[in-house]
């Protein structure tokens, strides 16, 4: 063992001394060589070189490497100088120093600066490298790459060099191969792309392509490789890379660049989401939430990035606008992802682009919501384009996002969210505010609503920009005076109930905006101080300041400021309870906890201090019962809610009532009438205006009767201990007295305006009622006070006790009289009107309730055998009844224009759905029991089944519009036999639409005296409201198709308006559920054969599809329907031409593209042809129908250029698709060719010939006659005559250029496809189409003699002979004229007319019309 110890040693300090002894002799070699390099001893240098070997020249080389020696440039560059390019041994040592030198780097941490100095000396020398060197060393490059070695940058860094001079090189001569230098180049980053790379050298690689001279085609083979490796990159790396494409496609190829960033965001965002979406334990929950962190901090960085290149680069913005605009007829998903959208909004903040990229987000975002539209009617364009629009998801995800640090986002979302609601939100009618609708739907709203969302949970997101919302909102609502700033207001009160707290800390704000509270509009005003009101409670300080702004505006000279003050008052007391009080309705409001407030920075207002505030604000408003009528209005319509909700004010609200009432009411009993109303005018000069809104005043005292009534009655209910009842009447003693007042004043109303005449009023129908002096306008002042007092009057003896006979005998004598003073008025304004030429003056709204139209139509239509008396003695009076049913179509009217109609409960959601359930319950019930009555007794229901079936189906409308998640309550409400059988809400809506239809069937089946068809279009309506609501799973929508469509042909209806309804109903719903057009030819033939052919010597058969086409209804009625449903088809084919366009545009050049792909594309173009070719038919028959000339004609001209728009908008389709060589026609493309020349083209010349032909048979007809009429008789025909013959001058001619631009393409298509498309489309010689003068003439010239006009007259049809004579010849002649014009460009509007080509014959065994198919 000892020895073998000692043999190692002496062999260990020999091998060492070896290699000391090597070193030192290198060290002495290098010292020499770097001497003779200094000495410039060029020829010794090479010498001494040539006796080293290259190994050990790269042996001094690493070790110098390794040590860190600063002197190994000097060393490398002598050895370069030692070794001429000239000498072969040379080079080959030059081509070791570059290995070697190419492995140190590769292998060891060299310092930058050595480095830097030996990579440069290299690069210099590399162009005397010869080009089977470059090779060797390329190779090298590339077999590192290969093996998966991490490539450093320092090694990396001579690269582009070496592949530089590769380049530069003629030939390169290397392993047997011999090509161009720019070939092999080409070669080395071919190997390289192909080839796996080192995930960690991928950046490195990426920055070294920068520096590599690349052709286009090179370059967009190393981008695609660089694209495909962000998958197997860390989401760390990815912004560093990232950051060298953008260096890299400043070369080109930008598009390439920011798609393939996007793209692979957006997939990495869409693999998230269902992670998101999954139960996952907590590890993976934790483990998801880290990796959604990592990838949103990745976007954030890469959109800085992408935001500084533009900066530096502002070609990459205008690219990136480019493809952004390239994709919007594309889905959503390419455009307003949420990485893409985040993206375009960080670039939005340079100036230059920042006009173009809003205007193109809101544009896109309207657009998405108008596509998922058309996909939600059109069945057709559903089944093309399946994807649904997910823009509001995307874009709120976007604001999600935004929380991980995407400050450069914010301020982009915050101004879109604006844009949004300035661009699309409500507008004004004629600049009126009061015209707004207050209900909307349809694409613009929903993005105005999305606008909103974007706001609001911004807002809560980031406190770097709740005030810049705050003062973006308060800015528009005071400078806005002029349009709606209602969805400003709404927002406002969703970020107050969303965020309360977070306003509290801007109270400044809000105290500034209430400064401007009595310069905003009544409404704008009531909105803002509902949105804040719930900061009220929380804030003593901004009570104070609203109670101080409120009171100034009570004293103010303005009208419109005493209201905000008013309104101001009355929505305080609404809100803020007297402690004690009962509360007699559910009506909601927002209430918060104590931990949403910051209860130490902000006083909260004490409940118990809210009795003297409301005190003081009813001591406020007493001031308004001495204002303008307006203001009383406003008081008298809020004073009610109050008491609903803040009862323990009961008591001065009925004395202030009783004050008021006192003034107008007579006291002594025997005078009739009651009521004063002189008072109630104020005249100044010659005019008179309304002082005080007495039956206003009336049913608000009423109302309150009722309403305390029921408070105390609730009271004594929840008293059971007798003490507390003892305590509390000595209390409510005083409350009783006024009470009681109030109520026996109002009894004596009542029986005395029983007794009242029209005469004790001075209102008969001797008076006058005109509104030309001020005589008249009193009478109507007084004649509405009148009418709106009979109606509170009979509320009252409705609600205030129980209903007997006495109380009913009293509400049907008010009602006699109210009829009788309705009766005049309506009589007297009817003759008025009359006289004018002006409509009827609609009635006054009525005063009565919703909650007491509801009872009184619970006592006159229930079966409840309790009420049998009364309804008895009720349902006598037919007029009552039809009153009563008019005054709920009257409500139900306001509700679904406005959302909430007049009087108590009106305003309360749950409230009206409540009435509504209940009206609709009522009059279905009615209607069935009532329908099938005979006799006299049926006439008389006629009307009020009729009244019944308007509010009926305006009660569906508004269920289905306003209440649709609360449907399924609805229906169940309705009570009809078998319904509970329904369990989803489908089959239970399905249950319904059955049940109308057979109430439809029952109304045919019965006799013609008994039918009313105006019912029918009602229940009509009803079922497609109901059908609009089944849901896209729903499986028996084709049953209830196939009802209407056996309707429309089995049933002959006179009644145009309901062959409109059936026939658009049918349509509608086929368009939803189908899509199919095949009704629209068999409608197009129906018309066909009611009107007649063009050709007089033409029989045609009788209609054989549809027996509600007859010869009254065919033209204008079914034939507009036919032509509006033709445009929808051709506005959705134009819709899924586009679109399929863009798809097939996006995926050109994507690579991954399937076969699947291609044969989608293929059947979606088949189905495109199909859907043309029926439409095509279609026309085929209605271009051959002897249309009446005018309107007819002429839209159905109109609608044939929109035909022949999508027939050339497919050709250039085709003529795109043949120009990117990315796919071919089909040929059932090739069929609709021939279809469209051989059944319609020719059919549309013959047309116009016809249209042109019955003009001047009625010129000719009208010239003879005019030397008899009148001068200015002659004036207005050939005025008319001359109009109408100028529409023809423009709807021809455009309807002639729309076939000639569409044979243009064809040419176009048939010289690129190489199939003769023009086969078919055979050209007449003789086309004229100037305007003969002498028409013209004779129809302006108003001085014309008999004997003149009677010779141009018979010239004139001397020439239609002739030209109608032409086109028979035209036909036996040889067709060489026509196949030369086939070959030429039809690009320009021809001036000659094209006539058909041949003439019909009598049709000898001709069978149905048109049924020519594709």
């Amino acid at each position: 063992m000892e020895r073998t110890w000692i043999r190692g040693s002496l062999w260990q300090s020999e091998h060492k001394s070896v290699h000391q002894l090597t070193v030192q002799t290198n060290n002495t070699m290098d010292k020499k060589i770097t001497n003779l390099a200094e000495e410039n001893k060029t020829q010794e240098l090479i010498e001494c070189l040539e006796r080293i070997p290259n190994q050990e020249l790269g042996q001094m080389i690493e070790q110098k490497v390794i040590k860190g020696r600063n002197d190994t440039f000097t060393l490398v560059r002598a050895i370069l100088l030692g070794s001429p390019p000239e000498n072969s041994s040379s080079v080959e040592r030059r081509c070791h120093v570059y290995k070697q030198c190419i492995s140190a780097l590769q292998k060891y941490e060299v310092n930058n600066k050595m480095a830097s100095e030996l990579v440069g000396l290299l690069m210099l020398e590399a162009d005397t490298l010869p080009g089977t060197t470059l090779a060797e060393l390329a190779g090298i490059y590339l077999d590192n790459i290969k093996s998966d070695v991490t490539l450093s940058t320092k090694s990396l860094e001579l690269f582009p060099k070496i592949l530089s001079a590769i380049s530069a090189q003629e030939n390169i001569h290397y392993a047997g191969n011999h090509m161009k230098g720019t070939d092999y180049k080409g070669r080395v980053l071919n190997s390289m792309c192909s080839c796996r790379w080192d995930p960690k050298s991928v950046i490195n690689l990426a920055a070294m392509f920068k520096d590599v001279p690349l052709s286009n085609e090179e370059l967009k083979f190393v981008i695609e490789k660089i694209l495909r490796m962000f998958g197997e990159l860390d989401m760390s790396d990815i912004p560093a890379l990232v950051y060298q494409l953008l260096l890299l496609c400043t070369k080109g190829h930008k598009k390439l660049v920011l798609e393939g960033i996007i793209k692979f965001f957006s997939e990495q965002d869409s693999k998230q989401k269902p992670a998101d979406e999954m139960e996952c334990s907590e590890d993976v929950l934790e483990m998801s939430s880290d990796n959604v962190e990592s990838l949103r901090m990745t976007e954030g960085t890469v959109i800085l990035h992408i935001s500084l290149a533009v900066k530096e680069h502002q070609e990459l913005g205008r690219e990136f606008i480019k493809c952004l605009k390239g994709y919007q007829n594309c889905g959503v998903a390419k455009i307003l992802s949420p990485f893409s959208l985040a993206m375009t909004l960080s670039l939005a903040r340079i100036n230059r682009f920042e006009d173009q990229i809003y205007e193109f987000l809101k544009s896109s975002i309207l657009k998405s919501f108008k596509d998922a539209e058309k996909q939600s009617t059109s069945f057709w364009v559903k089944e093309i384009v399946p994807e649904t629009s997910l823009v509001e998801e995307y874009i709120l995800q976007t604001v999600k996002n935004s929380t991980f640090g995407w400050d450069h986002v914010i301020q982009g979302l915050v101004q879109l969210g604006f844009i949004l609601m300035d661009s699309f939100g409500p507008k004004a009618a004629f600049g009126r505010l009061d015209l707004v609708p207050t209900l909307l739907s349809g694409p613009s709203h929903e993005a105005c609503q999305l606008g909103a969302k974007i706001l609001l949970k911004t807002f809560k997101a980031h406190e770097m920009v709740r005030s810049e919302i705050l003062d973006q909102i308060f800015n528009r609502v005071i400078t806005k005076a002029t349009t709606p700033v209602n969805h400003f207001l709404g927002l406002l009160g969703d970020i107050v109930v969303a965020s309360p707290s977070m306003l509290l800390d801007n109270t400044a704000k809000i105290r500034e905006m209430f400064d401007y509270l009595s310069m905003l509009s009544p409404g704008s005003a009531e909105g803002l101080l509902g949105a804040v009101q719930p900061l009220l409670k929380l804030s003593m300080s901004l009570k104070d300041a609203l109670m101080l702004v409120l009171r100034k505006a009570m004293f103010a000279r303005q009208l419109e400021s005493r209201k905000i003050g008013a309104g101001g008052f009355l929505m305080i007391l609404k809100h803020f309870r007297v402690l004690g009080g009962l509360r007699s309705s559910q009506a909601s409001q927002p209430s918060f906890s104590a931990s949403q407030v910051e209860v130490d920075v902000h006083h909260r207002v004490n409940p118990s201090s809210n009795e003297a505030l409301c005190l003081e604000i009813l001591g406020n408003l007493r001031r308004c019962l001495s204002q303008q009528a307006d203001v009383r209005l406003l008081l008298y319509q809020g004073l009610t809610d109050v008491l609903d909700r803040n009862t323990q004010l009961r008591e001065p609200i009925l004395s202030m009532l009783l004050v008021q009432l006192r003034q107008f009411y007579e006291g002594n009993t025997e005078v009739l009438p009651p009521i004063r109303l002189e008072p109630c005018i104020v005249a100044q000069g010659d005019q008179v205006f309304l002082a005080e809104p007495l039956a206003h005043l009336v049913c608000c005292i009423q109302q309150c009767l009722v309403k305390s009534a029921e408070i105390l009655r609730k009271s004594c209910s929840g008293n059971d201990n007798e003490s507390i009842a003892d305590e509390e009447e000595e209390e409510e003693g005083e409350e009783c007295e006024v009470q009681k007042e109030l109520e026996g004043m109002m009894n004596s109303v009542v029986e005395r305006m029983i007794t009242a005449e029209m005469e004790d009023f001075e209102l008969d129908k001797s008076a006058d009622y005109s509104l030309a002096n001020s005589v008249g306008i009193r009478n109507n002042i007084f004649a509405i006070l009148v009418l709106g007092t009979y109606e509170s009057l009979m509320e009252y003896t409705f609600l205030s006790g129980k209903l007997n006979e006495s109380r009913t005998r009293q509400l049907l004598q008010l009602f006699e009289n109210y009829k009788k003073l309705s009766d005049v008025l309506r009589e007297r304004a009817s003759a008025a009107a009359g006289k004018k030429g002006k409509t009827a003056v609609k009635p006054p709204q009525s005063l009565l309730s919703l909650k007491v139209v509801t009872a009184m139509l619970d006592v006159m239509l229930s079966k409840d055998r309790h009420r049998d008396d009364v309804r008895e003695s009720l349902r006598m009076k037919d007029e009552f009844l039809k009153y009563l049913l008019t005054v709920t179509f009257q409500k139900l009217g306001q509700i679904q224009d406005r959302g909430q109609c007049e009087g108590l409960e009106g305003k309360s959601k749950p409230r009206i759905f409540e009435h509504l359930c209940h009206i609709a319950r009522l009059l279905l019930g009615y209607y069935v029991e009532n329908q099938k009555l005979e006799g006299e007794q049926r006439v008389r229901e006629k009307q009020l089944l009729t009244l019944t079936l308007e509010s009926l189906a305006t009660t569906f409308s508004i269920a289905t519009q306003q209440f649709a998640k609360d449907l399924k309550m609805f229906l169940d409400g309705l009570e009809v036999e078998g319904c509970e059988k329904a369990q989803t809400l489908d089959a239970e809506i399905y249950f319904h639409v059955k049940f109308i239809q057979r109430l439809v069937m029952d109304m045919f089946s019965a006799d013609e005296d008994h039918q009313c068809l105006k019912a029918v279009g009602l229940l009509l309506s009803v079922i497609v409201q109901l059908s609009k609501t089944l849901g896209p799973e729903f499986t028996d929508c084709d049953q209830i198709l196939a009802w209407f469509y056996k309707l429309a042909q089995e049933q002959t209806i006179d009644d145009l308006s309901l062959v409109k309804s059936l026939l658009s109903s049918l349509m509608l719903l086929g368009q939803k559920w189908q899509g199919a057009v095949v009704i629209l030819r068999d409608l197009a033939q129906d018309i066909h054969c009611q009107i007649g052919d063009i050709d007089s010597e033409i029989e045609l058969d009788s209609p054989t599809n549809f027996a509600i086409v007859t010869a009254r209804s065919a033209a204008p009625t079914v034939l507009q329907l036919v032509l509006a449903q033709c445009e929808r088809e051709l506005d959705d084919t134009d819709w899924v031409i586009t679109r399929g366009k863009a798809d097939h545009a996006a995926t050109c050049g994507d690579l991954t593209g399937d076969a699947s792909q291609l044969t989608q594309r293929e059947g979606n173009e088949k189905s495109i042809c199909m859907r043309l070719g029926m439409l095509v038919n279609t026309f085929h028959e209605l271009v051959q129908t002897a249309l009446p000339q005018g309107p007819c004609s002429e839209q159905l001209m109109k609608v044939l250029i929109r035909v022949y728009g999508s027939l050339a908008s497919l050709v250039k389709y085709y003529l795109w698709m043949y120009g990117q060589s990315s796919g071919h026609m089909s040929a059932r493309f090739e069929k609709l060719v021939k279809l469209s020349g051989t059944n319609l083209t020719q059919h549309c010349y013959a047309f116009i010939t016809y249209i042109q032909t019955v003009e001047n048979e009625k010129v000719q007809q009208a010239a003879p006659d005019k030397g008899k009429k009148k001068k200015d008789d002659k004036k207005g025909t050939g005025n008319a005559q001359k109009a109408s013959v100028m529409k023809q001058t423009r709807t021809i001619p455009n309807l002639i250029y729309a076939i000639e631009q569409y044979e243009r393409y064809l040419i176009q298509l048939t010289k690129k496809s190489k199939v003769n498309l023009m086969e078919h489309m055979k050209h007449s010689t003789s086309r004229d189409f100037r305007i003969n003068a002498n028409i013209l003439a004779q129809a302006d010239d108003s001085s014309g003699n008999e004997v003149s006009s009677e010779d141009d007259a018979n010239q004139t049809g001397a020439d239609n002979t002739q030209n109608n004579e032409e086109p028979e010849t035209t036909v036996v002649s040889d067709q060489s004229d026509s196949d030369q014009e086939n070959n030429q460009s039809a690009a320009n509007v021809s001036t000659t007319t094209q006539e058909p080509v041949k003439k019909k014959s009598k049709l000898g065994g001709r069978g149905k019309v048109g049924k020519t198919k594709t």
